[in-house]
């Protein structure tokens, strides 16, 4: 397996791939260019630094944290991680939706308030990762489990099984795997991952050095709205985000007996019954 390069050869990589130079970073970032320089050249980045360069890249800066191998902060930390039990079964009915019911969802987790932080102990990630041994799928999987709140190895897998329809469709134990660098990283997991934490497919096959499969990627606009909301999520506590799960649930309809396959999303099955939603013109 490959050992991390160093953040500024994650950098270097990027800046190539769009197109970009130091001077371009330091004008977007509002950081001196001898300090940037000083990273590329090797030095640790400080986290001001990181805070920075996050938004001139369009990144959440949790992830260019994990992406320095900087230690997360606090404040930048999921707030609650027993509110991501609840994604893997939002995400199922997010995906089934038709727009106006995703939007309710969607306007649901924006406007429900700020609680604070459940006890007094510091954010502590459930899984750690070492990047310095384990690489780019250390790198991967921390972005999935810690900064998405996917702390069960097993709701990550689903969530990416879903967001991918079926594309990236891993067990449990091989993003653990993955996380331990006992394994490559493929170039269509890099894909995978891409989808499910909204994050381009070309960056991130530019940051992590692997090359990306031949075949062009597509976007997928419904996978990337969920990505999203998982991203927002982070802020709810577990109750908030089980009354949430309850709204979509709300949602779903029972699928009559003779439905036709093609035209309903199902979700789950239960007492006899599929319960989901019809598909729409955007599927």
């Amino acid at each position: 397996m490959t050992d991390h390069p160093g953040f500024g050869v994650l950098l270097t990589r990027l800046l190539k791939y769009r197109g970009m130079d130091i001077a371009w970073m330091s004008t977007s970032s509002g950081v001196a260019e001898s300090e940037i320089r000083s990273v590329i050249d090797g030095a640790l980045p400080s986290e001001s630094l990181l805070h920075a360069l996050a938004p001139a890249f369009g990144f959440h800066t949790a992830d260019l944290f994990i992406m320095a191998d900087v230690p997360l902060p606090e404040a930048l930390a999921p707030l609650d991680p027993a509110a991501g039990d609840v994604i893997s079964s939002l995400v199922t009915r997010m995906m089934a939706l038709p727009p106006g019911q995703r939007l309710r969802i969607h306007r649901l987790v924006e406007e429900l308030p700020q609680e604070p932080q459940p006890g007094n102990e510091a954010f502590k990630p459930r899984w750690t990762f070492n990047q310095t041994e384990a690489g780019p799928g250390a790198m991967l999987v921390s972005m999935l489990f810690s900064n998405r709140n996917l702390h069960s190895p097993t709701d990550a897998a689903k969530t990416v099984a879903t967001l991918t329809r079926g594309r990236m469709y891993l067990s449990a134990a091989t993003y653990m795997v993955i996380g331990h660098g006992r394994t490559s990283v493929r170039p269509d997991w890099v894909t995978g991952f891409a989808t499910a934490l909204g994050i381009p497919a070309g960056d991130l096959a530019a940051i992590t050095g692997i090359e990306a499969s031949g075949e062009p990627v597509r976007t997928d606009p419904l996978a990337s709205e969920v990505a999203e909301l998982i991203w927002n999520l982070r802020r709810l506590s577990a109750t908030q985000a089980k009354h949430v799960l309850h709204e979509a649930n709300a949602m779903l309809v029972a699928i009559p007996d003779d439905a036709p396959e093609q035209e309903w999303n199902r979700v789950y099955h239960q007492h006899g019954v599929w319960w989901g939603a019809p598909r729409t013109d955007e599927e």
